[in-house]
């Protein structure tokens, strides 16, 4: 029976070859798409989460902890970091904030002497973070000597202040004074990087609400253990490694992200509060809209292929019908049964569809790399 096939396959070689190719082409496109539906997605994802919306999927926890509770605040804080990322590799810094200081009267213009006085704060900035710019950087401190601190570039222009000043600050509670001397300044190395979230201002140097803040004043972090810094707020910014994360994980993200924060609130360190927050759900959401979008796209371009492709096969089974309707009389007219005439025809059906089966997954990975090389996609 198989050489009577074969036969019959060679009779009608070139309908039959269109039919193969039409099928051959067809499969190893929709492999493709799906590869590179799913690819694309995987790609896009670990884009966003790690390119421009970074600093939203980071989680920032801020709370006031007394000297003696940091290192469990440290671990708490680590702990909700990995659970709000769902297990993934989480980086952790910290800040710690002073309380505010008021600046001298006399850098402020002469008009606005009368109103609110200018503050500023000390921080412990991260010095891989920023650049210096003129200066030195500060020096662990000196009970009998002013503290020692960088000011913002941006800070000291408006201030004019440069290496060196020494200035006399008063404590906003207690109007303690304070000493410091200006030994460098600094600048942000990247605003755009997500660790500036822990910094009120943004990194930005200055900022004007009611008041008008300068800083932070960088220092020696071993000038927070000395007490001679009011107490403020201790910073954590949590930002997750997105490298290995697939479109299968966003749920498990997303609920996450979601109870993460909400635990912090039960730990006996932050008893005197804490605030925890982080938009990696709506950033999630988002995501997951676009691919829907996306992945729709690419449902509707399989679809018309599809149907372009049964097109095509129903015009060679229709012309292959047309040239065979005496084959199939004459056998009929010899003892062939309609059951066995069916055989012969799924036979050849066979014929087409295995070397589809079999090649379409091999050609995919070719395809779909075709596909991404070329464009903005190749990014």
């Amino acid at each position: 029976m198989t050489g009577f096939v074969l036969l019959r396959v060679r009779a009608h070689r070139l309908l039959l070859a269109a039919a193969l190719l039409a099928v051959l082409l067809t499969t190893s496109v929709l492999s493709a798409l799906t590869a590179f539906s799913g690819s694309i997605g995987d790609a896009a994802l670990r884009h966003t989460l790690q390119g421009r919306d970074a600093a939203a999927a980071a989680l920032v926890v801020t709370a006031q902890v007394p000297a003696s509770d940091r290192v469990a605040a440290n671990e708490a804080a680590a702990e909700a970091a990995r659970d709000s990322f769902d297990g993934l590799p989480v980086t952790v810094r910290k800040l710690e904030r002073s309380g505010s200081y008021a600046l001298p009267r006399a850098l402020q213009p002469p008009a606005a002497r009368a109103g609110d006085p200018d503050l500023t704060h000390f921080a412990t900035l991260d010095r891989s973070r920023v650049r210096l710019v003129t200066g030195s950087w500060p020096a662990a401190p000196d009970p009998s000597d002013p503290v020692q601190v960088a000011f913002p570039e941006e800070a000291a222009t408006e201030l004019g202040l440069k290496a060196g000043t020494r200035l006399t600050l008063l404590d906003r509670l207690g109007d303690k004074p304070l000493t410091i001397h200006v030994t460098g300044v600094y600048r942000p190395a990247d605003l755009t990087d997500p660790y500036w979230k822990l910094d009120t201002l943004g990194g930005q140097g200055v900022q004007t609400v009611t008041f008008t803040t300068y800083g932070p004043l960088l220092t020696d972090p071993a000038l927070f253990d000395s007490g001679r810094l009011q107490a403020g707020d201790l910073s954590w910014l949590a930002a997750a490694d997105f490298r290995d994360v697939t479109t299968g994980r966003i749920d498990a993200l997303r609920a996450a992200a979601e109870r993460g924060p909400k635990s912090l609130a039960a730990q006996p360190v932050f008893a005197d509060g804490v605030t925890a927050r982080t938009t990696l759900p709506s950033v999630l959401d988002r995501t997951e809209r676009a691919l829907l979008v996306s992945r729709s796209t690419l449902l509707i371009v399989a679809v018309q292929l599809v149907l372009l492709a049964g097109y095509a096969l129903l015009l060679v089974a229709r012309l292959l019908s047309t040239e065979r309707t005496g084959e199939s009389e004459l056998l009929r007219a010899r003892g062939g049964s309609r059951r066995r005439i069916a055989w012969l025809a799924t036979v050849e059906a066979l014929l087409l569809a295995l070397p589809a089966a079999l090649c379409a997954p091999l050609l995919a990975g070719p395809l779909t790399r075709l596909l991404v090389e070329h464009g903005g996609l190749a990014d």
